[in-house]
């Protein structure tokens, strides 16, 4: 089975070399997330979905199978005020943050094994790589967006807390599927979705249980309390002295983000385009005797 494997990925990269070219493009559409605040249960929900756009450049060994450089830049939020779940709106927690990544994807087009899509000139292709992302969590007190890692709002990092500070830099790894439609030769229009599995439960700062908060108050101040703790915060909330010993958050989860984008696509050939100028270079004289 491995073996099999191996030959046909191997098929798909080095068969057709005749038509390697070079792709440049870009992509706009919408990022979503699935994390403790989201209000769906479902990791591809469209809901909720915030701006994101990106450019990408790529280089296409065959007409198959293609390489591909991607930044992105987007942004993910929730608030539970949203949620069906009773236990959330009384949390009553929410977030923001921006995500830029890189990433480094393989594109696998599928067209000769989905031979129903020739009719409507659809090319289908499955996606999967590696990428690094940086993000920030923010949530809002009195008007003003604050960062939330630098709070430590779980008490990571104090004294007597098992939790350790979390980073901001992250690595993920995309996968996903999409479709082709090409206007020419040279120029497609597609759409792709591709969440992003994260080794990380902070996206949106919630992961764990709460914090002491007289410790917490301490050693980051009472911001760190009100940001922590937000279930009064809302007419006939929870005062923090009746908290409930729920957890925060769960922490068997890690959190998911989702690229669900509208991509152009333009094929240049280098070969070509050398070919082109070495004959204009060199292009025959006319020769009148």
């Amino acid at each position: 089975m491995f073996r099999s494997i191996i030959i046909i990925v191997l098929i798909y990269i080095y068969g057709g070399a005749n038509a390697q070219y070079i792709e440049i493009g870009g992509s706009l559409g919408g990022a979503t997330y699935q994390g403790d605040i989201n209000h769906l249960s479902s990791k591809f929900s469209f809901q909720g979905a915030k701006m994101l756009n990106g450019l990408h450049i790529g280089y296409h060994f065959n007409e198959f199978y293609a390489m591909k450089l991607k930044y992105t830049k987007g942004s993910i939020g929730a608030d539970d005020i949203e949620s069906v779940d009773v236990y959330r709106r009384d949390r009553n927690l929410h977030f923001r943050s921006e995500i830029r990544e890189w990433s480094l994807t393989h594109e696998f087009e599928l067209l000769d094994v989905l031979k129903f899509f020739h009719r409507y000139n659809l090319k289908p292709y499955v996606t999967f790589g590696i990428s690094w992302f940086r993000f920030n969590p923010q949530a809002k007190f009195r008007g003003q967006w604050y960062d939330l890692q630098p709070l430590a709002t779980e008490g990571q990092g104090l004294p007597g807390s098992r939790l350790s500070p979390y980073s901001l830099s992250q690595i993920s790894v995309p996968f996903g599927f999409g479709f082709k439609y090409h206007f020419s030769e040279n120029l497609y229009f597609g759409f792709e979705i591709s969440p992003r599995i994260t080794f990380t439960d902070y996206l949106d700062d919630v992961s764990s249980d709460y914090p002491d908060f007289d410790v917490l108050r301490q050693y980051k101040g009472d911001l760190s309390v009100q940001l922590s703790y937000q279930g009064d915060k809302k007419p006939g909330g929870i005062p923090i002295s009746e908290f409930t010993t729920k957890g925060r958050g769960n922490p068997r989860d890690n959190d998911w983000y989702i690229f669900n984008s509208f991509i152009v696509g333009l094929k240049l050939d280098p070969v070509d385009y050398m070919k082109r100028k070495r004959s204009f270079k060199h292009g025959r004289k006319c020769n009148f005797f």
